[in-house]
């Protein structure tokens, strides 16, 4: 899942609520990891979820998304186990 800015307010003051949502949801398992862009405002999450209705429902409760400082766009993935297999 992506992060990016939605407008000009980077909402600096829900920062506190937005790190203590992630770390929640890391807790119970959910989120894997996460890390900010490098020069810009915005970052990439990484979930375990169920489905793509899953991770929008988690993501809908930020509270970026829920006071509209960013945006979001989930990208589906299917992880490889290691090691890979080259099939030819």
């Amino acid at each position: 899942m992506k992060y990016t800015l939605k407008g000009n307010d980077k909402g600096a003051h829900l920062k506190p609520d937005h790190v203590d949502y992630l770390k929640k949801l890391y807790d119970e398992g959910t989120l894997l990891t996460a890390g900010l862009f490098i020069g810009k405002v915005g970052g990439y999450l990484l979930f375990k979820t169920e489905s793509y209705e899953e991770t929008q429902a988690l993501i809908e409760k930020d509270p970026y998304i829920v006071h509209g400082v960013r945006d979001f766009e989930i990208e589906s993935w299917d992880v490889s186990p290691f090691p890979l297999k080259v099939i030819e």
